[in-house]
């Protein structure tokens, strides 16, 4: 390309460049947005009702006694203050009701109005029904379960999976049935959710009866052998049946979340960048990159929206990364393969870094009729007659440079380092003005930074928020098997959109935290199952108990008046017991029981 620089204007906070020439790849146009990048008007799938209150009154006096949930039978005969009346009698319908005093005191008495009927049924014509999400009422307002939404984002589809290859993977490789059910299942899920925010050492110390490690939520929903049981034969797919995918063992779980996923509608800045799931294993799709939080793992392509909801990822494992291959490089590959198979509408803006971004891809996503911005590369702009870097660095704080080709932009701004910006999202070249921190007068200056600058720090870090989301609470519970990390992963990420789903879409105020423990223990308490009795005392809790036996300190013989108690010592029925260690002791067996 021979370009022709004819003019050079430089002003005090900014330079600009033009270029012209009479080839047809001059710099000179203007930028001009495609027709088809549109702003993208997002009508949710799921449209908020109303709160209405609903009453049900009663055919006789047995069914109002038998269906009061908030109070029992002394309220139908209230008698006391009226200023703290039950809600039983505050949700009722009040009726006018005329007393024989009335007629004979001959005052006119009118029949008041029946009582407003609320509609007979309300038409909701969302464009696809996803799923039915149970409405429970709220003090404020009316919205899902937050177990039944995490439920939703982890669809039936993939639990129905795991349960069947459970089951066959127990009897392949063990011998023997595992009888894996779905209420069983869900339990396992919220436990390892649990583990999340109230993690221990070991994972059999959620069982234990210590009262410094026990947890009672996990240990009254299922036993600790069964728990083990599934950990040791959970599967999401059948051995017999490898092929030459590197995460043949994961594929459901990518494929079925990411079809879970599309319930929430895309918005309109999406961002494109890889995330990565910790793991320190052996496997040969496992990742090191340098300057990440997380250096070693499994690297996965993401397309999540700004906010952090995850649209789509595909993991990266070289040649058989399910992606299409565009002739474009592997940077537009990944962003025009994820578009793609999310099937992202037309008008959405995606926001990239500069392993991305070339100038074929801003031609490739003006054509589709996306918009497209990120940062670039000095080796890519070979053939771009910028001001050499080290000529531009000596020019103040603020300073500018814009190239203008077809429909796409380059910006050069000078501020701490020199960032080159390209994008095709701008019809004309504009700025805005930032505070940056001057250290020789010490205070803030005003600088003019590029528009489109300002729009990529603003919407690129969603797929890194989605990463720090799902970091917060991570599950603790862990295992030997390579796949096990990406499973952990899978609930995490799915637990987080279900939170961002029950914030932007339902309007839930809750944060991650409290969303989390509700559907840990919502999970636990619906589907688990408590055991008869609990295990054998564990070391500690005999230690503990015989330092206290042998302190030789305030043992005294006390009568409990319990005829059937067995004697510590003797094991024979005794009404008496230390007061101090609370053990059963006959008088006799008193001063050998505690080595006196």
């Amino acid at each position: 390309m021979h370009l022709q620089v004819l003019n050079f204007v430089q002003c005090s906070h900014r330079t600009h460049k033009h270029v012209t020439g009479n080839n047809s790849d001059r710099w000179d146009k203007p930028l001009y947005q495609h027709a088809n990048t549109h702003r993208l008007t997002v009508l949710p799938n799921f449209l908020l009702l109303p709160t209405f209150l609903i009453a049900i009154i009663p055919q006789n006096e047995k069914d109002a006694v038998l269906s009061d949930c908030d109070s029992d039978e002394s309220d139908m005969d209230y008698e006391g203050e009226t200023g703290h009346l039950p809600a039983r009698l505050l949700n009722a319908y009040a009726e006018v009701m005329q007393t024989e005093h009335d007629w004979n005191d001959g005052l006119p008495f009118t029949t008041p109005p029946s009582p407003p009927q609320p509609p007979s049924s309300i038409t909701c014509q969302p464009e696809e029904p996803r799923a039915k999400l149970q409405v429970v009422k709220n003090k404020d307002r009316v919205c899902p379960d937050p177990m039944d939404i995490f439920l939703l984002m982890y669809p039936p589809t993939l639990r129905e999976i795991t349960v069947e290859m459970s089951n066959l993977y127990s009897t392949q490789t063990k011998g023997k049935q595992l009888n894996l059910s779905m209420d069983e299942l869900l339990t396992f899920y919220g436990i390892l959710i649990t583990s999340g925010y109230s993690s221990v050492p070991r994972r059999h110390m959620y069982w234990s009866v210590d009262n410094d490690v026990h947890n009672e939520s996990i240990s009254d929903a299922m036993r600790r052998k069964r728990f083990d049981e599934i950990m040791a034969s959970v599967h999401v797919v059948d051995n017999t049946k490898i092929t030459d995918d590197p995460f043949f063992k994961v594929r459901p779980i990518f494929s079925e979340l990411n079809q879970s996923y599309k319930v929430m509608p895309f918005q309109e800045w999406l961002s494109v960048d890889e995330s990565m799931i910790p793991y320190y294993g052996r496997h040969g799709c496992k990742q090191f990159i340098k300057g990440k939080p997380i250096r070693f793992g499994y690297k996965v392509w993401s397309l999540a929206s700004s906010s952090g909801y995850m649209y789509h990822m595909e993991p990266y494992c070289g040649s058989h990364t399910l992606l299409p291959e565009t002739g474009l490089g592997q940077g537009p590959s990944v962003i025009i393969g994820l578009a793609e198979k999310a099937q992202v509408p037309q008008g959405c803006k995606f926001i990239h870094d500069n392993l991305f971004t070339t100038l074929s891809l801003m031609d490739e996503m003006t054509k589709r009729g996306y918009g497209s911005s990120g940062t670039m590369r000095q080796n890519r702009l070979s053939d771009v007659p910028f001001t050499p870097v080290n000529a531009f660095m000596k020019f103040p704080r603020g300073t500018s440079e814009v190239l203008c080709q077809g429909e796409k932009l380059l910006v050069r701004w000078k501020d701490n380092n020199i960032v080159t910006v390209a994008t095709n999202m701008e019809e004309k070249y504009t700025e805005t003005s930032v505070k940056r921190w001057n250290r020789h007068r010490r205070a803030f200056d005003n600088v003019q930074q590029p528009k489109c600058i300002s729009q990529y720090n603003e919407h690129m870090g969603g797929v890194d928020l989605h990463d720090l989301q799902v970091s917060r609470y991570y599950i603790s519970v862990r295992s030997k098997k390579w796949w096990w990390p990406i499973f952990a992963w899978s609930l995490n990420s799915a637990l987080v959109n279900a939170h961002l789903f029950y914030r932007d879409v339902i309007g839930g105020t809750i944060d991650l935290l409290t969303f989390s423990r509700i559907v840990s223990q919502s999970l636990l308490k619906k589907f688990g199952t408590k055991p008869l009795s609990h295990g054998r005392r564990s070391l500690l809790s005999a230690t503990v108990e015989d330092q206290a036996r042998y302190d030789k300190a305030s043992h005294w013989p006390i009568n409990t008046m319990h005829r059937f108690q067995r004697c510590r010592r003797c094991d024979k029925r005794t009404t008496y017991a230390c007061e101090k260690c609370g053990v059963p002791l006959h008088i006799e067996c008193f001063k050998m029981y505690h080595g006196v």
